[in-house]
């Protein structure tokens, strides 16, 4: 009976014990600086290695230095610029460093040289030509799809809408013939033949640039859950172009209120490698898409049990902006708010979670009273 109360004792001590993480604010030289996701290095220590190593590039382009030379499997930087107290403006960078090279894992593309429609062709030459125009086009078309702005849309004129989406392009870095371009080619989509078509090249296309078609098409058709689930994919495309694209489209679709209700149990791979770093930068847009997409709140807290590093470490960040999305997400799933007590989140995500070692214990443990009871019964019988 001893031995059985300690051993549940200890379950219980393992179980409500979480690590306190406390975030770190470095003054950096344009503002505050804070780090997520380390394990090895120590913020300080890791702001002085970008310095030395790159002194004179500026410090929010430092997530490329991180990769190219102090070995980071995946980085992202985030500037969030404001107006200081004293009048000037000042830059708060959230980094996101990942360590572990487990746990950045790109999806594997197929290899097939799909033979694609002509309008496919047309916008994949631009996407080739420059990528970025394109992206972005996509995504302001979504900007344009925003309740509110939507709402202002239906008060003007054919040509008043056309000159206003076109300024908006331009503004966001895309340009008026991308904007047409992406325009027309959705527009005339056909779910029959390219929604089915926008599945097979993302799943067997070896190009990335008709890959990055497939995504904004299957973006489109975004009322199919199957479409979900390869936007998720391809935020996780070894090519970062189509990584960038999805990003921007998810975020999209999200601002649009054009999302469904998604079942992600089948993205459970995805979901994980997401979680563990491998797209930082779409981290929180991700978290944002699941909270839209109504994601399972016990498949939620499944997964999150598996990764819970980067999520735990966002909500502790000091700025705001940054953590929103990473506590919007804990607060949804949970039901509960323990707004930047990262203890109390671990707690909460690790409840009647049972390491496999104390498992281990726990089964030996009964198996040992069993042979002993056993072992009385038939000494009694041979009695």
């Amino acid at each position: 009976m001893l031995k059985r109360c300690i051993l549940f004792g200890i379950l219980a001590i393992y179980l409500t014990t979480g690590t306190h993480f406390t975030a770190e604010v470095l003054e950096g030289p344009r503002g505050p600086v804070e780090f997520v996701g380390l394990e090895e290095w120590t913020p300080s220590d890791l702001y002085e290695a970008i310095q030395e190593t790159e002194p004179d590039k500026p410090f929010h382009a430092c997530a490329a230095v991180m990769i190219s030379e102090l070995e980071f499997p995946a980085a992202a930087a985030f500037g969030y610029i404001k107006q200081g107290e004293d009048g000037a403006m000042e830059m708060h960078t959230v980094v996101i460093g990942v360590e572990k090279s487990t746990h950045v894992r790109y999806r594997t593309v197929g290899s097939e040289n799909t033979e694609l429609p002509e309008t496919w062709q047309e916008l994949q030459t631009a996407v080739e030509d420059n990528f970025p125009l394109v992206a972005i086009a996509a995504y302001v078309r979504y900007l344009l799809a925003e309740p509110a702005t939507a709402i202002q849309l239906t008060e003007l004129s054919d040509e008043e809408v056309l000159e206003t989406s076109h300024e908006f392009a331009e503004m966001f870095g895309s340009s008026i013939e991308s904007f047409d371009l992406v325009s027309k080619f959705i527009d005339e989509l056909d779910y029959n033949t390219d929604h089915e078509l926008a599945l097979q090249v993302h799943e067997r296309a070896e190009s990335w640039s008709a890959r990055f078609v497939a995504t904004i098409v299957l973006a489109h058709f975004h009322e199919e859950e199957v479409s979900w689930h390869a936007i998720a994919e391809s935020l996780i495309d070894p090519a970062r172009q189509v990584r960038d694209v999805a990003g921007k489209l998810l975020e999209g679709l999200v601002r649009a209120e054009k999302t469904v209700p998604v079942q992600w149990r089948q993205a459970r791979e995805t979901l994980l490698a997401i979680l563990g770093g491998t797209n930082p930068w779409d981290f929180n847009r991700t978290l944002d898409a699941l909270i839209a997409t109504e994601i399972d709140s016990e498949f939620a807290r499944e997964i999150v049990q598996e990764r819970p590093k980067l999520l735990l470490d966002a909500v502790a960040v000091i700025h705001e902006g940054f953590r929103e999305s990473a506590h919007s997400f804990l607060t949804t799933i949970s039901h509960s708010d323990f707004e930047r007590d990262v203890e109390a989140w671990a707690n909460w995500i690790n409840k009647e979670k049972l390491d496999p070692f104390f498992v281990f214990l726990a089964v030996s443990a009964l198996i040992l009273v069993l042979i002993s009871v056993i072992g009385w019964v038939l000494m009694l019988k041979n009695k």
